[in-house]
């Protein structure tokens, strides 16, 4: 029981790396925008959910629960403002924004859940 929960622990961490980095590769090599600008109002608010799920990574490392539900949550509305906000219907967006939070946040949940 201990070796599936300390595999779950570790597929998160591995996972949520990788979204963090993959996303954080496009905004490097895409030229760190200028937030301030008010005609790019959805890159703004991707930015700020992707800090936000960035920050619940973090979180996850040190408290798995909490973290990953940062994680779910912010994943969960990247997705919405992608289908909604953002004005695309197009469901692929929808699952490459939000699944790359999601899924980590789900395994981080678990293995925080087995702990209690």
């Amino acid at each position: 029981m201990k070796d599936n929960k300390h595999l779950l622990k570790w597929a998160a961490r591995i996972l949520g790396g990788m979204a963090v980095l993959f996303f954080l590769s496009f905004i490097i090599g895409e030229g760190i925008p200028e937030i301030g600008n008010s005609e790019n109002g959805q890159l703004r608010s991707i930015m700020s959910l992707f800090a936000f799920a960035t920050l619940g990574y973090i979180f996850a490392w040190f408290r798995e629960k909490e973290g990953g539900i940062f994680m779910m949550v912010a994943g969960f509305i990247m997705g919405a403002d992608m289908f909604y906000i953002g004005g695309t219907k197009d469901i692929i967006a929808v699952l490459i924004y939000s699944l790359p939070f999601i899924i980590p946040g789900i395994l981080f949940f678990l293995v925080g859940k087995k702990e209690k």
